[in-house]
């Protein structure tokens, strides 16, 4: 399971919290990266979770192996928050789990074993869990299985869903699938976010298009980290910030961009393979979740 560490340019932050809380209401950080991972997901059917869905994307979960020593036979996601059964009757979650080590098998090509450890487990306000995970070879030291743009740890969220690394698609399948999604990656940032999957499927899909800017919704991102948008949505999820200014630059659905104003795109001057209707009245388009750039 190995994390695009080597993809993420590094830089030298001494300071990662106030990069945080520049995501305050109603503005947050944009990103290009859909999730952290090369590879997208593994299975968590019962306990012998079978990554192998025929086209090799996926990892097999081969052993659960519990600090306490117990047996596991049985694990399910509650929303984000992993639950494992014992052979005993007992059923261990949330911070009991930590220490616990996932051992996985890669099914993509020449096989590899890979460790991962849950080395810490926090609950948010908002019902959200994070992980922080780490991983390892069968040799080597552990290391953050997370890592953001800048270099640093980060947790990650686990997620009762699978994507399409080339489209950017949330992937139909049965259920079970579990992916690791990094906080600063899409797929962990929108959950982060208030757009929680298992409560809002299709806002969470948009979120993850209006994040890498995938307006022609064919997983082509066209934005850079860092940036920052202005997000509002109809839900209440995400509200406007008093004050501030912003131009709407454009409406989400799970597809892509409903609408788009091409004078306020991220990157200037891209070029797109769709022609999206210009935006009008807010929410006129039939988009979910609206963005915005900041104005001067």
């Amino acid at each position: 399971m190995a994390c695009d560490v080597d993809d993420i340019p590094r830089a030298d932050l001494s300071d990662e919290v106030s990069v945080r809380e520049l995501e305050i209401n109603g503005f947050r950080l944009n990103g290009f990266r859909l999730n952290g991972f090369r590879l997208n997901g593994f299975r968590l059917n019962g306990f012998r979770l079978n990554g192998d869905s025929g086209t090799g994307d996926y990892i097999d979960l081969e052993m659960f192996q519990l600090h306490q020593g117990w047996t596991v036979t049985n694990a399910w996601l509650e929303g984000s928050e992993l639950r494992v059964q014992t052979s005993s009757g007992a059923t261990l979650v949330g911070t009991q789990l930590v220490g616990a080590i996932l051992h996985f098998g890669l099914v993509d090509g020449a096989p590899k074993k890979r460790k991962v450890k849950i080395a810490g487990a926090t609950a948010q306000p908002s019902g959200l869990w994070l992980y922080d995970l780490q991983i390892k070879d069968d040799v080597g030291a552990w290391e953050p299985l997370c890592m953001n743009a800048f270099g640093g740890a980060t947790q990650a969220i686990l997620v009762g869903e699978v994507w399409d690394p080339v489209t950017g698609d949330r992937v139909p399948m049965d259920s079970g699938l579990v992916t690791l999604a990094c906080r600063d990656a899409a797929i962990g940032k929108c959950a982060d976010w208030g757009y929680h999957p298992w409560v809002w499927p299709d806002h969470h899909q948009a979120c993850t298009r209006m994040v890498r800017a995938d307006y022609c919704g064919d997983g082509e991102s066209h934005t850079i980290d860092g940036m920052v948008i202005h997000v509002l949505d109809e839900i209440g999820v995400e509200n406007p910030e008093p004050g501030t200014s912003y131009a709407v630059e454009a409406e989400w659905g799970p597809d892509g961009a409903t609408c788009l104003d091409l004078a306020h795109t991220r990157l200037a001057a891209s070029t797109l393979a769709c022609e999206p209707a210009a935006c009008g009245e807010s929410f006129a388009s039939g988009g979910l979740i609206q963005s915005g750039v900041t104005v001067p």
